[in-house]
């Protein structure tokens, strides 16, 4: 039934302490599968979700403004991450917009482009 799989896709302000742990632990894991080249063995699309869904807690806790500073960009991470969709095809595209603003300049939040980019590579190999 279609309402009970929408009860399975909570917003990010309705997730247990429970799904954020197993998210972390999904990604630590990855993070070990990699270092031990084996991250072909990683489902990259379940991994970008659980980063999104860690992402989306920390700006949730921070209380951070996802309209200015560094909540913006924390916010634009997570909805990349949720809209990854794996395989060879790689990650979504960027809007024009935001790949001026990733590169770092002005604002100061020029240091999650390169998050972005290091993240980008992971899941590129």
């Amino acid at each position: 039934m279609a309402s009970e799989e929408s009860h399975n896709i909570k917003p990010p302000s309705e997730q247990s302490t429970t799904e954020l742990i197993a998210s972390a632990k999904l990604v630590a894991e990855a993070a070990q599968s990699a270092l031990k080249r084996e991250s072909d063995k990683v489902d990259k699309a379940k991994l970008a979700d659980a980063a999104g869904d860690l992402l989306d807690a920390a700006g949730k806790y921070a209380k951070l403004d996802d309209k200015q500073g560094i909540g913006q960009y924390v916010d634009k991470a997570a909805d990349y991450l949720h809209n990854y969709q794996g395989g060879g095809g790689g990650a979504p595209s960027q809007p024009a917009e935001s790949k001026g603003e990733e590169s770092g300049g002005g604002g100061g939040g020029g240091g999650l482009g390169g998050l972005a980019n290091l993240a980008g590579g992971f899941f590129k190999k």
